[in-house]
């Protein structure tokens, strides 16, 4: 096992090299780091020489095979999109939540489920609140409340911070809808649970989403507020390419912005991140290329399984054969985001 340092260390290998993620895994767990305005800020320094701050963040050190173990019950798989027991297209049956969501609302859909079929006590999703500017994490327990989170935000959000105000509040059974760096936070937060808070079983469900790179929040946030001819952001949509643009839908109308213009906001923690389909959740959930309407879904663990299978039971989630063409084409998006991540690293070691 990596050894696990504390706050001095996370402050240099991360946060002063600007590689945070603002996954939110180390924000309000102690005083010292706290979320402000998108970004992972440090109010004071800390002297613990073993922190959760240093253990659960997702860019200082990462074992696959201690992670695949304890979630798969083997070693890890090397191929281009993990290990994978099936791959389908999906898309949610109830005509509103297909339309809230992002591609089917599969993700929507599955949530929905999971709270029903009492997999999970709550659900740690990621919304704007109302009033306020930027993204976050907030605990749902109900329907409505999930159904109101439905769509992509494409910023770091801090979302794990709301797993803390979950456990804090005696949930027993949390279910996250997180990214590949937060899929891999938690599962670090299980494997090294240094407040013996029985994280293993308390982060019950883990549901993946696809993500090539998000844009630092409070860049874009502050791009997205001077834009005067876009009024209210009402939702965002990056449709799959060739398109290579942002669909913005405000209270004004339709905009689309080319991603050309908006690639320097990226967050260069994603610039280190080898992970494409969440490869280490439950369950997994992207864009179909190719069939608008509709999600790609791989189902990881016997879990996954149970919630995807009990989703379409009930008949809240429609799936489909995955064409093969497809599938190689997923890989290989998979497997180019793993080139660009050890270029990348190549060059941090230079």
């Amino acid at each position: 096992m990596e050894q696990i340092h504390g706050l001095d260390e996370l402050q240099r290998q991360v946060l002063q090299r600007g590689l945070c993620a603002s996954c939110g895994a180390c924000v309000d767990r102690c005083p010292y780091l706290t979320a402000f305005e998108g970004r992972t800020v440090l109010v004071e320094r800390c002297t613990v020489e073993r922190g959760r701050c240093f253990a659960f963040c997702p860019m200082t050190f990462f074992d696959p095979e201690a992670a695949s173990n304890m979630v798969f019950g083997d070693s890890a798989d090397d191929g281009p999109i993990g290990r994978v027991r099936r791959v389908q297209a999906s898309r949610a049956t109830d005509p509103a939540i297909a339309a809230a969501g992002q591609g089917g609302g599969t993700v929507t859909a599955l949530m929905i489920a999971a709270l029903e079929a009492g997999l999970v006590d709550s659900a740690v999703l990621t919304t704007v609140p109302a009033g306020e500017l930027y993204s976050r994490g907030v605990v749902c327990t109900s329907i409505e409340e999930i159904v109101s989170c439905s769509g992509s935000r494409y910023v770091g959000s801090h979302s794990l911070s709301a797993v803390k105000q979950a456990l804090d509040n005696g949930f027993q059974r949390v279910g996250v809808v997180a990214l590949p760096c937060q899929v891999r936070s938690l599962r670090k937060m299980a494997l090294y649970d240094l407040k013996n808070e029985n994280l293993r079983e308390r982060i019950a469900l883990v549901v993946g989403l696809f993500c090539n790179w998000a844009f630092a929040s409070r860049d874009f946030t502050h791009f997205l507020a001077n834009r005067s001819d876009l009024g209210r952001v009402k939702r965002l949509h990056i449709p799959p390419p060739p398109a290579n643009t942002l669909e913005v839908e405000s209270d004004r109308g339709k905009y689309d912005i080319p991603l050309d213009d908006l690639r320097f906001m990226i967050q260069d923690a994603c610039r280190l991140c080898p992970d494409m389909t969440s490869e280490f959740a439950d369950a997994s959930v992207g864009m179909y290329e190719g069939r608008e309407g509709w999600n790609t879904l791989i189902t990881r663990t016997s879990l996954g399984e149970k919630l995807v299978n009990g989703a379409v039971s009930t008949g809240s989630l429609e799936t489909a054969v995955f064409p093969e063409p497809n599938l190689e084409h997923l890989k290989s998006a998979s497997t180019n985001k793993r080139v660009r991540y050890s270029t990348a690293r190549g060059s941090e070691s230079e």
